[in-house]
């Protein structure tokens, strides 16, 4: 490790992926469900990304707000030449990346810095020192509106705890076998597979640890590096870090993960009762943490909270837009809660969906439609929050958002990587401030309208996409499993996939915004 990565693990970039809930417009609704007043995100508006990493979740987020103006803070300075050479090639002008560490940062904040209303550290706060997270504090006490959101993620004390030892031991054989940290990782996992294989007692009482073990075999090398061999790696519990905020004037208001924030879908009812008790908020929340037992936190703070009169928060809702982000046929209503699984009601959340799928309803319009006028305002919120936490549905952005043309630009720009960098599965959706899921056949399609074939040449999009597959040596299979070998037979195949899947497919992304309307 080098002497200005101050421990932090820099010899290999950072996975390049997006992060949906770092978009503004999820993070402003998830503040407006919990009662409190946000930044509009329709008009101007500053962004920060706190260790942007090379750029993606920045880009698109610029690409689908160019209202608004965003910049990007790294000290790595391979993470903001690729983040500077993707904005830069799709033209982006509303967004900025600056090389420099969180202390250099905070140094040179002043009062009189133009603040911003969105500061987001996705993943950051729990692998540096204690002297960076000052410093991170130091800035977001200069840096923050009034009113201002805070985005901070991090690794949970009390999900860890049982995996310490193995982090710390992954660290000490890294030190005893210098090389490049992924080839490090390899090294690591291989002895601590014949230490559980040989029988040591730690995995025979952590049955958790053996498990995430088999776990870390099929994951990317460079987020494994990252995630456990910074000198600093430290796990945080939720306490720590608000009392951090604190000092920043920053106050708790919920968690990005929507159904955290609902004692009823997160928690036993002997253990609501027992939190009940506790007025202290801080206490409360330490009791959640221990309880729901998570590994990461996704904590959104604002600065100065200021809670909502319940008339002016359902007003709010209630103007508030929604679509689908996904195709009809593909959204569920049965939903991932800390509790297990919860299946919503096949009649109100069919009406939903169908509106949703429809237009872009508001809220007050979803709550009038014959199907849902019985239900209770809750029912209808808590039913469509969790259709936005499983990223099948997100608030419809406003304004000069909806344009679409920087987005295409950046989906341009993305179409030239579609198998080149495959863990940039997204596409810039304008309509929703955000990006969605675009696997590689997705991708591949994309690519191929962007080259010029019609959307209504199924052919010809098959041709094209079984061009690019040849062209970089990737298979194709058919339903059996077996590999396509030809291009007469590759070609069949995607034509019969595209045929049953592309005419909903281009329906959605018109709607989004992600390729330009007819």
């Amino acid at each position: 490790m080098t002497l200005w990565s101050d421990g932090y693990n820099a010899d290999i970039a950072y996975t390049n992926s997006f992060y949906r809930d770092l978009a503004p417009g999820y993070l402003s609704y998830v503040c407006q469900l919990a009662g409190f007043r946000v930044p509009d995100v329709d008009t101007p508006f500053r962004y920060c990304d706190l260790g942007c990493g090379q750029g993606l979740t920045l880009n698109l987020l610029a690409a689908t707000h160019p209202q608004a103006d965003f910049t990007g803070i790294d000290f790595n300075p391979a993470h903001i030449a690729a983040a500077r050479r993707q904005a830069d090639g799709a033209g982006l002008a509303n967004v900025t990346f600056r090389e420099e560490s969180f202390q250099e940062l905070a140094a040179r904040t002043t009062a009189a810095t133009e603040p911003f209303d969105f500061v987001v550290l996705h993943g950051v706060y729990s692998w540096i020192s204690d002297e960076n997270r000052q410093a991170i504090v130091d800035f977001l006490a200069r840096a923050v509106k009034p009113g201002g959101v805070v985005y901070v993620s991090y690794n949970a004390l009390s999900g860890w705890a049982p995996l310490l030892p193995m982090q710390s031991l992954m660290q000490e054989h890294a030190r005893a076998f210098p090389g490049r940290s992924d080839r490090q990782i390899d090294g690591a996992l291989t002895f601590l597979n014949r230490l559980k294989d040989a029988g040591a007692g730690y995995f025979q009482a952590n049955p958790a640890a053996a498990q995430h073990l088999a776990v870390m075999a099929g994951q990317d090398r460079r987020y494994l590096a990252h995630e456990y061999l910074n000198a600093h790696w430290e796990p945080l519990n939720h306490t720590r870090v608000a009392r951090d905020m604190a000092r920043a004037k920053l106050g708790f208001v919920g968690s990005a993960t929507i159904p955290f924030n609902d004692d009823e879908l997160a928690l036993r009812p002997e253990l609501r009762a027992l939190i009940a008790e506790i007025a202290d908020p801080l206490l409360a929340e330490a009791m959640r943490e221990l309880a729901m037992n998570q590994p990461f936190r996704r904590d959104i703070f604002v600065r100065g909270p200021e809670p909502m009169d319940e008339r002016t928060a359902r007003a709010t809702l209630g103007r508030r837009r929604f679509t689908l982000s996904v195709p009809r046929d593909e959204a569920r209503l049965a939903f991932p809660v800390p509790l297990g699984e919860l299946r919503g009601d096949p009649i109100i959340g069919g009406a939903l969906l169908d509106a949703l799928s429809a237009g872009t309803p508001s809220f007050a319009e979803l709550s009038a439609m014959p199907a849902l006028a019985e239900q209770s305002h809750a029912t209808v919120s808590q039913l469509l929050s969790l259709m936005v936490a499983t990223h099948h549905a997100h608030p419809v952005a406003g304004g000069s958002a909806t344009d679409g043309h920087a987005a295409r630009a950046l989906n341009r720009s993305l179409a030239q990587t579609a198998l080149s960098q495959e863990e940039m599965q997204v596409l810039a959706a304008p309509a929703i401030g955000t990006a969605v899921i675009a696997d590689n056949l997705d991708r591949l399609v994309h690519a191929a309208l962007v080259s010029g074939v019609a959307p209504d040449d199924i052919a010809g999009l098959a041709a094209c996409c079984a061009g690019m597959l040849r062209a970089n040596e990737r298979q194709l299979f058919a339903e059996d499993g077996t590999p396509l070998t030809s291009p007469e037979d590759m070609q069949k195949r995607l034509s019969g996939i595209l045929a049953n899947t592309l005419p909903r497919r281009l329906a959605l992304w018109r709607k989004l915004g992600v390729i330009a309307a007819e």
